[in-house]
Formats: structure tokens, C-alpha cells, sequence
């Protein structure tokens, strides 16, 4: 049958309304498609919500790292001084004129602590309230604020031997920023959106929790490519990365377990390939474009998980260290042959300072909640180090011998059980 006019004019009209729904649908579809990144040489990430803008912020961070590394510089100053006001002042960042201490001697973007942000440290204490450390029966927070008291009163050596400043700054890098960075931040990022802004923000909350941790390692964001080596990292931790004859605390400075896990690197003797820098940071970047890029959750994950493991290989290794450098002092004074040296004297200073770092370290150990470490072979390790370092008794060093091989053997194995170090990693750091 012939089409009339208009029957070929409707037919003309319906394909072009389905035309042209096709095409919008097809526009929509574009529209919604994920612009995705390449992984950047820096921790440098731009807004998916707004051109221009870093979507990268973790300033509460930067200046707690700061404050952890100051205060043990600051106990130093007021140990004896019977006046616990600045280092309560400090924990609490409560001071807008005070100046940061690690500024000293360089040109910097930020002189003040208050330049970088009002956070600080006592909160994040009573965060982890509930987490007791084996062997003080006391929380990170009670611990801490009494060693601060303790030093202005009679210094920072125990009578005991304990060196206070280096087990308040050890246990705080512990208790505060290794427990933010794992427990806390990596621990929301499987219930995390990662679709919209957060309100008034550039990012989004998934990102902004992984940044968050990634702060709280304490890396410059040229980690990897602003730095010759670990030890450039770690002797000369800051890097002028953008020339303008300044360091940037948020930007261009390393600190805290970035710097110590340089350290560890740093070792004559280990396995080849040991990088624990380039693993943490690597991963961090990787997961963070893997976040912008909107990636299954699952590979995700994978990377949050290599950094959580890695990290706490990065305390057990620190701890270990210190371990060999607590065996070493005690053949040093079983050496010199006086049988009769006290703590706080010039014949144990060495001995008492590495063993605060040991136990200072060590106390991290707990904080992290994914932790590989089965709780009763860290409850054990804490037992066979003690709460106090051991002296000669009676004229006698056996006592010290038995401690000293406590150490060499059942600390040492517990730790390379754990994590699976080999014995030149076990013997070298």
C-alpha cells in the first residue's frame, strides 16, 4: 500500500526523536565516564570537583609530627627546671607565638606552629585511652604526661635508668601517629565514599582519610625524586623542591617514621632490596590515583594492606636495632669491669639512652590493630625487655648476662618469627 504524506512525515519525526534519544543517552554516558590519572612521580593530586585545586590536606598532621619530634628537644631544655609549662603548653599547641623548634637554623615557610595548624596532641592521647601498654599499666596519655612532669622535676634520667625524653617521643610516634595512620584513617577507607565532595571540600572522604595517613608517615611529597638516597632522607630530611629559597613543613620536610624508615634502610649487611621507603611511598601513591581513578575497592585494599605491613616491619626493625645497640652497651660496661656503676652515670649514659629508644619503640608495636604480631608474642616481648633497665647487682654482671641473653634470644626471635627477617637482617640493623 503507498504511504500518504503524511504518514511518511511521521515516520520522519519517529526517527529522529529515537535519533536523537540515542545520541543524548550516548552524550550521558561520556559524561559519566571516570577521567583517570597516571600515577604522579609526587604526592600530588589535583580536585576531581574543582580545576586547579589540590585535593591533597593533612596540615593537623604535619604539625603533630612536628610537636612529637620537638618535645623530646624540649624536655632536654627543661629537665631539672621544675617548670613543666612549656611542654604542657606544647602538647596542647595552645601558644600561637611559639616557634617550631625544628625551624632552627633553616628559612622556612612556616616559623610558628600555629603557621601550620591549632591541632594537637592531646586529643589524639585520649583516643587511644583504652589501649594499655604491657608492663606500666598505664595508657599512653597518663604515661606521657607523667614523664613530662617527671623531667622538669628531676630530670630526664630516671633514678631507675628509664631516659624519659626518648620513651615519651618513641611512645608517641607509637601511640599517635602510627595508630592514626593505620587503625584509625585506614581503617575507615572500606566504608568510605568515594563519588561526591565532601561538603565545602576538594576531596572526597576516601581520599581524604588515605591523605590523612599518608601525613602521618611524615614523608616530604618528593619522597622518592627530591632525595639522592635514604641517607640524603634521613641526614638532610627537607628539600627545596620548588627553588623559592625556603623549606615548606607541608611540602618539602621529612619526619618521623619517614626519616626512620630511612634509617633501616640503611643497612650494611641486610638483604638486597630492601626499600622500606620506596615500598610505603610507592604504595601510597599508587593507592591514592588508584582512590582518584575510582578502582575496585579490592585493589584498593591490597595497597592499603602492603603499607599497614610494611610499617610495622618499619617498628619491629627500629626496635631490633635497638636491641643490638642495648647487647652492645652491656659487653661495653661488662668490658670496662666495674662491677659497681650505677644508673644515671656517665659509664651507662649510652646503655640507658638505647634502651629508651628500645622500649620507646617497641611500645608502638600495640597501636596498630591489623597488626601481624600475635598479641601474646608482644605481651611476652615486653615481659623479657622489662619496664627498667638492668644494672650490675652485688658486685656482680650476671644478672646483666641473663637480660643481655633474654635479648639476644627470645626478643630477638619473637620479633624474627613475626615478621619473618632474615638472620642478616636480624644481626645487621
Amino acid at each position: 500500500m503507498p504511504l500518504n504524506k503524511k504518514r511518511v512525515l511521521s515516520l520522519i519525526m519517529i526517527s529522529m526523536f529515537i535519533y536523537t534519544g540515542c545520541e543524548d543517552d550516548h552524550d550521558h554516558d561520556d559524561d559519566d565516564k571516570v577521567v583517570k590519572i597516571t600515577e604522579p612521580a609526587t604526592y600530588t593530586f589535583n580536585s576531581r570537583f574543582a580545576d586547579g585545586v589540590s585535593s591533597v590536606s593533612y596540615s593537623g598532621q604535619v604539625v603533630r609530627n612536628l610537636l612529637i619530634n620537638d618535645i623530646k628537644t624540649q624536655m632536654g631544655t627543661d629537665a631539672g627546671t621544675k617548670n613543666p609549662a612549656t611542654l604542657v603548653s606544647m602538647m596542647a599547641n595552645d601558644n600561637a607565638d611559639r616557634a617550631i623548634l625544628s625551624a632552627s637554623g633553616m628559612t622556612t615557610v612556616q616559623t610558628k606552629y600555629h603557621d601550620i595548624s591549632t591541632s594537637h596532641l592531646n586529643d589524639r592521647l585520649t583516643a587511644v585511652a583504652s589501649y594499655t601498654i604491657p608492663g606500666y599499666d598505664a595508657n599512653a596519655g597518663a604515661l606521657v604526661n607523667g614523664w613530662v612532669q617527671e623531667t622538669v622535676a628531676n630530670g630526664k634520667t630516671r633514678a631507675t635508668g628509664i631516659r624519659l625524653d626518648q620513651m615519651t617521643q618513641k611512645t608517641l610516634w607509637g601511640a599517635i601517629s602510627y595508630w592514626q595512620a593505620t587503625s584509625k584513617y585506614m581503617s575507615k577507607i572500606p566504608g568510605d565514599d568515594n563519588t561526591v565532595a565532601v561538603e565545602g571540600k576538594s576531596y572526597t572522604a576516601m581520599e581524604h582519610h588515605w591523605d590523612e595517613s599518608f601525613g602521618y608517615f611524615g614523608a616530604a611529597l618528593d619522597y622518592n625524586t627530591g632525595y639522592t638516597d635514604d641517607n640524603d632522607r634521613k641526614s638532610s630530611p627537607y628539600f627545596d623542591s620548588n627553588s623559592d629559597g625556603k623549606i615548606d613543613f607541608k611540602t618539602e620536610y621529612n619526619v618521623g617514621w619517614a626519616v626512620t624508615a630511612a634509617k633501616r634502610d640503611l643497612c650494611t649487611g641486610c638483604d638486597a632490596g630492601l626499600d622500606f621507603t620506596k615500598t610505603i611511598f610507592d604504595a601510597y601513591i599508587k593507592g591514592r590515583t588508584m582512590i582518584v581513578n575510582q578502582e575496585p575497592l579490592a585493589q584498593i585494599l591490597e595497597q592499603r594492606d602492603l603499607i599497614m605491613a610494611t610499617w610495622e616491619k618499619v617498628v619491629a626493625a627500629v626496635t631490633i636495632h635497638y636491641i643490638n645497640d642495648v647487647i652492645d652497651d652491656i659487653d661495653a660496661i661488662i668490658a670496662a669491669g666495674d662491677a659497681t656503676v650505677t644508673p644515671a652515670s656517665s659509664a651507662t649514659a649510652d646503655y640507658e639512652n638505647h634502651w629508651g629508644e628500645m622500649r620507646g619503640y617497641a611500645n608502638g608495636l600495640l597501636y596498630n590493630d591489623f597488626k601481624k604480631i600475635a598479641t601474646d608474642n608482644l605481651n611476652r616481648l615486653y615481659v623479657v625487655m622489662g619496664t627498667v633497665p638492668v644494672y650490675p647487682t652485688g658486685g656482680s654482671f650476671a644478672a646483666m648476662q641473663t637480660y643481655q641473653g633474654q635479648l639476644k634470644g627470645e626478643a630477638k626471635a619473637i620479633l624474627k618469627a613475626s615478621y619473618g627477617f632474615s638472620d642478616a637482617n636480624m644481626d645487621s640493623w
